[in-house]
């Protein structure tokens, strides 16, 4: 049994034409889309916008006074922005009722905050199962998806995370969050190139930048080696690389190769050990294709 399915053509062009728009947006309404209305403060009519934030509780955002031009010009661009957020999420429905993958609304909050602070139009990647879920829709086909409570997101300057190269997965300070994140061997590798793609959510479709997905299928076949041998993310490691590498080569042979040649010597060892476990996955699910670039690659 394949991998993977691909969603039929009429489902991807309007996956695409959603992207189009979705890319399109200046910012990401946080919550549910809600509604521009006016309320009295002392008197004096306001306008706000009244919606649900991601906890179901009710909240408001200030615009500014129903007397100020800038504030009525503001309140109709939001108007037009929540009439098509509420389009786009019609669309989206309708593509995740048969198969898209969508995220959970805590997860779509997050992100929608971290996209309106500008961290990927700065150089952040979503990386892990939800960039996985995105390449997913991106590359048109349906498969295995994994839910998680994290939000993996790596940066190729400054924080530490992104920069770590060699060694084992370990945890690190990042003095500049005042926190620690795992560090994951070879991010530069990973982060060479992004994608635009979208994180589609319940109240919200939000872009993002992720790997390209030939890079992030070699990449999560070394990272499945540098866990415990019986790590749950390991499992979880290989499947996703044997989707997005069966996936790549029908469509896209010439960038497995690029990516495979790109592969940093410190790293090829534990690579090319994932890749053999990667091929019996292609070889046990009828992947001929595939199974043959694994073989003259590895």
């Amino acid at each position: 049994m394949h991998v993977f399915t691909r969603h039929p053509l009429l489902l991807q062009t309007a996956f695409s034409e959603l992207k189009r728009q979705a890319l399109e947006l200046p910012s990401v309404l946080e919550g549910t889309p809600g509604s521009v209305g006016t309320r009295n403060v002392n008197g004096r009519p306001f306008f706000y916008r009244q919606f649900y934030d991601a906890e179901g509780k009710k909240a408001a955002q200030y615009i500014g006074s129903t007397e100020d031009p800038k504030a009525a010009a503001r309140a109709e661009a939001l108007r037009e922005q929540i009439a098509l957020t509420k389009a786009l999420v019609k669309d989206a429905r309708l593509l995740t009722e048969r198969g898209y993958v969508r995220t959970d609304p805590r997860t779509g909050a997050i992100v929608a905050v971290l996209a309106n602070r500008g961290l990927f139009r700065a150089g952040a990647f979503l990386v892990g199962s939800h960039a996985y879920g995105a390449l997913l829709n991106d590359l048109g086909v349906r498969a295995a998806a994994f839910a998680t409570e994290d939000v993996d997101i790596a940066r190729g300057d400054r924080l530490a995370l992104a920069l770590a190269e060699g060694g084992d997965v370990s945890v690190r300070a990042v003095p500049e969050l005042r926190a620690h994140a795992t560090a994951l061997p070879h991010l530069r590798y990973l982060l060479t190139g992004a994608r635009e793609a979208l994180l589609i959510g319940r109240e919200g479709i939000i872009p993002v930048r992720v790997p390209r997905p030939e890079v992030f299928a070699w990449h999560k076949m070394l990272v499945s080696q540098l866990r415990t041998t019986t790590s749950e993310k390991s499992a979880k490691d290989l499947l996703q690389a044997t989707v997005v590498f069966a996936v790549l080569a029908e469509d896209a042979p010439d960038a497995l190769e690029s990516a495979f040649a790109a592969i940093p010597r410190a790293a090829r060892t534990k690579t090319m050990a994932g890749a053999r476990r990667v091929l019996t996955r292609l070889e046990a699910a009828g992947h001929e294709r595939a199974r043959d670039l694994m073989e003259e690659l590895v």
